[in-house]
C-alpha cells in the first residue's frame, strides 16, 4: 500500500496512532450519538440497543484474535482474561433487560436488531470478519487499540454517568461491567493507576508486534482510522428512534459465503454483465490495492469493496 508522508513513520506505532488518529477520535467524540453517551442522555432502551450492538462488535473481534492469537503481530497484546469484553456485555445487557443471561438474544429488543440491523453495524461487523479471514490479520490490532484503550480511558468517565442515569450501584457494578477491567496481576477491579499500567502494557506490546515495518504501520493506522469512522457511525445510531428509522436498513446478519454463489446475485443485478471500466477497476483492487494481502483475504476485500458499491449505486 502507499505510505502517506504526512506522518513520521520512524515513531513506534502506538505513538504514531496517537497522532494520526487525532481528526477521527475527536469526530467520533463529538458525534451525537457519542455526546449523549457521554452526557448520560440516553434512555435505557436506546443504551441497551448499544451494547448488544457492541456484543456482535466484540464478538466478530474477539474470535478473530483467538483465531490469530499466536499470530506474531497480534500475540504481544493477546490477553482475553484481562481484555475480553464480550461476557461482561452479556451479563450487563441480560441485567439492565431483566432477563436470565442465557436468554437476552431472544428478547423482542435483540430479535429486532438482528432482523434489519442497520447499515452502520452491519459494515462494522462485516469488516471484523472480514480481518478475520485475512492471511495476515494485523490489521484487528487497529480496531482492538481503538476499543479496548477507548474503553479503559473516557469509557471510565462515561460509566459513573451510566450509574448515575439508570440508578446503578457503582459498588456492585452490576449493570456496568463492560467498563471494570481486573488488573494486570490480579482478580481485584482495576482503578485509574492499574488501568494506566494496562493501557502501557498494551502500547508496548503493540510496539513489540509490529516493530520498525514501515507499510505495516501504514496499514494499522489507515485501519486505525476506519475503526474510529465506523465507531462514529454506530454512534450516529444513538441520535434517538429518528437515527435508527432514517438509516437503510439490512438484511440480518448472517456469515458470508465463501463461493462463486456469493457473487451471481451481483451479476444477475446488472443484467449479468459487469461494465468494463467496473472490470478492470475491480481487477486493479485484487491485484494491486490489497497490498501485502492475499488468497482469502483478498477474496474478502472484493466481497467489501462490492457492499460498499452496490450499497451506494
Amino acid at each position: 500500500m502507499e505510505v502517506n508522508n504526512n506522518y513520521d513513520f520512524s515513531l513506534p506505532v502506538a505513538s504514531l496512532l496517537r497522532v494520526g488518529t487525532s481528526q477521527a477520535h475527536e469526530a467520533a467524540e463529538n458525534s451525537q450519538g457519542g455526546v449523549r453517551l457521554v452526557k448520560g442522555e440516553l434512555d435505557k432502551e436506546e443504551y441497551v440497543y448499544f451494547l448488544m450492538m457492541l456484543w456482535h462488535v466484540y464478538d466478530e473481534l474477539e474470535r478473530g484474535l483467538e483465531t490469530h492469537a499466536s499470530y506474531p503481530t497480534l500475540q504481544p497484546t493477546y490477553n482475553p482474561t484481562l481484555l475480553a469484553r464480550t461476557p461482561s456485555l452479556s451479563q450487563d445487557i441480560s441485567y439492565l433487560l431483566g432477563v436470565p443471561e442465557g436468554e437476552w438474544q431472544m428478547h423482542p429488543s435483540h430479535s429486532s436488531l438482528m432482523a434489519s440491523p442497520p447499515k452502520s453495524f452491519v459494515d462494522y461487523t462485516t469488516r471484523l470478519r472480514e480481518l478475520s479471514g485475512c492471511s495476515d490479520p494485523s490489521r484487528l490490532l487497529a480496531h482492538a487499540y481503538v476499543r479496548y484503550l477507548g474503553d479503559m480511558s473516557g469509557g471510565q468517565f462515561i460509566r459513573r454517568r451510566i450509574a448515575k442515569a439508570y440508578n446503578l450501584d457503582l459498588d456492585r457494578g452490576s449493570g456496568i461491567q463492560f467498563y471494570d477491567f481486573k488488573k494486570l496481576d490480579s482478580s481485584e477491579s482495576a482503578n485509574m493507576g492499574d488501568l494506566k499500567k494496562i493501557k502501557e502494557w498494551y502500547r508496548d506490546g503493540m510496539n513489540s508486534g509490529i516493530g520498525d515495518d514501515v507499510t505495516l504501520k501504514a496499514a494499522i493506522l489507515e485501519e486505525a482510522n476506519d475503526a474510529f469512522k465506523l465507531n462514529a457511525s454506530i454512534f450516529e445510531l444513538l441520535g434517538g428512534p429518528e437515527s435508527r428509522v432514517d438509516q437503510p436498513q439490512q438484511p440480518a446478519v448472517s456469515e458470508p459465503k465463501q463461493s462463486k454463489a456469493l457473487y451471481e446475485p451481483i451479476l444477475v443485478s446488472f443484467g449479468g454483465l459487469l461494465s468494463v471500466a467496473m472490470t478492470v477497476g475491480l481487477a486493479h483492487f485484487v491485484l494491486v490495492g490489497t497490498g501485502s494481502m492475499s488468497g482469502n483475504c483478498a477474496l474478502r476485500g472484493v466481497e467489501y469493496w462490492l457492499r460498499s458499491f452496490l450499497s451506494a449505486a
